[in-house]
């Protein structure tokens, strides 16, 4: 631990107890090595942070302005502390986190790739579980993170919404879309569709009827497939034409393929992380702490 961050934990310990005496006992040091840490503070900041009377010590104004600003370093250290100490002193648990297509493409291994950045001691298991089946997975501790379409505001699981895409219509080079800058859903009722099968892809599925249904279009489903890569597959072959979301773009520049938004601010897709409410593990917790913190800074 650094000089400078020895003298502000003693500050604080100081502030609390504003008493000399019970601090270094707490910090375990003697009065005189509190003394000096104090002293080298004020001169480090360039202003009294106590005023000591034989009989009582308390906090200038600038001393109490200075603990305010001060205190969540200190918080921060003490709780690294105590989770540093709680992974070192027992294996911790493999945290399995379930993921759906849309999330593998972009979403959840930026998330992981985060995570592991901070935590990499603790070991990760990826599983793909469809959108639909990760609350039963949840459920029955099979899974200890989950990713999946939409929010389901249920009190038994948290839940964080990662992302917000906007809507894609996929389909080959040349094909007469290409020339639009927005694709009207009504247009899509000449075309063959190809999406995932109403088993794997019940979320999407549903979710995307709602969306045409309102704009009284039926969609002209022509073939469909189980995974993401059997999808692109037949779209490249010119067979049909299919709907993503927006992040699927990255994943398509060499497949011969072209994208454009659907018309509309109703078409888009929402992705949320999800845990049970009741997992107190400290391994599942500092993912949905590492990931919410991701959140606030982007």
């Amino acid at each position: 631990m650094s000089h400078a961050f020895e003298n502000l934990r003693s500050f604080h310990m100081l502030a609390e107890c504003l008493n000399y005496g019970r601090a270094a006992a707490n910090l375990n040091i003697d009065q005189s090595t509190l003394t000096r840490r104090i002293n080298s503070l004020e001169l480090s900041v360039d202003f009294k942070l106590f005023e000591r009377t034989k009989n009582k010590t308390v906090l200038t104004e600038s001393g109490k302005r200075f603990h305010e600003q001060t205190r969540k370093i200190v918080e921060d250290y003490k709780k690294s502390v105590r989770e540093a100490k709680l992974l070192s002193s027992s294996n911790p648990k493999k945290l399995t986190v379930g993921y759906m297509a849309f999330a593998a493409m972009e979403i959840a291994p930026k998330h992981i790739a985060n995570f592991k950045t901070n935590h990499p001691n603790i070991p990760l298991k990826l599983r793909y579980v469809s959108s639909q089946n990760q609350l039963a997975a949840l459920m029955n501790e099979e899974i200890d993170i989950g990713y999946i379409i939409g929010q389901i505001r249920d009190k038994k699981f948290i839940e964080v919404v990662v992302a917000k895409e906007r809507l894609v219509v996929l389909f080959c080079r040349g094909h007469k879309f290409e020339n639009l800058p927005e694709i009207p859903p009504s247009l899509l009722l000449e075309e063959k569709l190809i999406l995932g099968d109403i088993i794997e892809w019940n979320s999407f599925r549903w979710r995307l009827e709602d969306m045409f249904s309102r704009h009284k279009v039926n969609l002209p489903i022509s073939l469909e497939a189980t995974s993401t890569l059997a999808i692109l597959g037949l779209v490249s072959a010119g067979l049909g034409l299919t709907i993503y979301p927006k992040s699927i773009i990255n994943f398509i520049k060499n497949e011969g393929l072209a994208a454009r938004p659907l018309s509309g601010d109703d078409f888009s897709i929402e992705t949320s992380v999800i845990c049970r409410n009741n997992d107190n593990s400290l391994e599942t917790k500092l993912f949905m702490k590492t990931l919410k913190a991701e959140i606030s800074i982007c």
